[in-house]
């Protein structure tokens, strides 16, 4: 178990998970080291890190902001700055160092629940810089006394998230008709921030049972119309779906050259979330269904354009 005395080093705090751990870790008691420099492959931690302390490193670059550079443009933000904090972390006597990956790392499509112990498939430079970069800390924790907790989750949900998912709330809230009412047989995990930041709570407070790989998710798989439904009906709209039989629309996207947004919509990507439950006896605190509504609600409130 960490102490809450322990101090918290958290990189990424300012995005859009750490905006909600930073406040979560607060009210909880820990000692957050704050003023943190930029992470990169030559950054100096000396000063910021605490002997005994934890590290929870969320920066990284996706792969929208890395637009045509492909995978040598991530790799300086996303495997080489990563070795380097984990390197000096280990050097000055940290305890804990939790990463966060991404379930891409195993692949874009499953219908059986992926486990931690499937083997590596990423589908894009990002799941392959994720993928990297875990392997690298893998590593580094051979022999070690500092413990590595590598959380991968799929799609993370809430208020003000960027990508793939603001698109889709935007998408459902805008009232804009989508070809998407077929769309039911498909089955996608996500994970709302508030079960991502709970479950970073508990991996600190069981440190040594929390070593390892663990797949995180929501409680159960959706479909996309019921994701837009859920979105939809959040926003006090109807979502407006329409009948596309899923075989033109795959069909579309091949002609389009976009088989990577017919995958997203169409496809299933699934989670086994077992060795979090059993390990750590972790069970997501907020249903998907709440948690999608209430990024709806907290957006609107925000005055975010959903």
């Amino acid at each position: 178990m960490t102490d809450v005395s322990t101090p918290i080093l958290v990189t990424g705090a300012s995005g859009f998970v750490g905006r909600a751990l930073m406040p979560a870790l607060a009210t909880a008691g820990y000692a957050l080291t704050t003023r943190l420099p930029r992470p990169a492959p030559d950054t100096d931690w000396t000063d910021w890190l605490m002997p005994g302390g934890a590290v929870i490193h969320l920066a990284a670059k996706a792969h929208e902001q890395a637009a045509g550079a492909g995978l040598d443009g991530l790799r300086p933000a996303n495997v080489a700055a990563t070795v380097n904090l984990a390197c000096q972390s280990q050097a000055a006597g940290i305890r804990h160092f939790i990463f966060l990956s991404s379930i891409g790392v195993l692949g874009s499509a499953s219908r059986t629940p992926l486990t931690e112990a499937d083997p590596p498939a990423p589908a894009s430079p990002y799941a392959q810089s994720k993928h990297e970069a875990e392997t690298a800390l893998c590593q580094l924790a051979t022999g070690s006394d500092m413990l590595v907790t590598i959380i991968r989750s799929p799609l993370v949900y809430g208020p003000g998230a960027p990508g793939n998912i603001g698109r889709l709330l935007h998408w459902a809230c805008s009232g804009r008709p989508l070809p998407l009412a077929a769309a039911t047989t498909n089955r996608r995990h996500l994970l709302g921030r508030d079960n991502l930041v709970d479950f970073i709570e508990h991996a600190l407070m069981h440190r040594q049972a929390a070593e390892g790989v663990f797949h995180v998710a929501d409680d159960r798989a959706v479909s996309t119309r019921e994701l837009l439904t859920v979105l939809a009906a959040g926003a006090g709209r109807s979502p407006r779906l329409f009948n596309v039989p899923p075989r033109l629309l795959w069909a579309g996207a091949r002609l389009i050259r976009r088989r990577d947004l017919a995958e997203r919509l169409l496809g299933s990507l699934t989670v086994d979330t077992a060795r979090a439950r059993e390990r750590l006896g972790w069970v997501p605190p907020r249903p998907v269904e709440a948690g999608l509504r209430e990024a709806v609600l907290r957006s609107s409130a925000q005055g975010e354009s959903v």
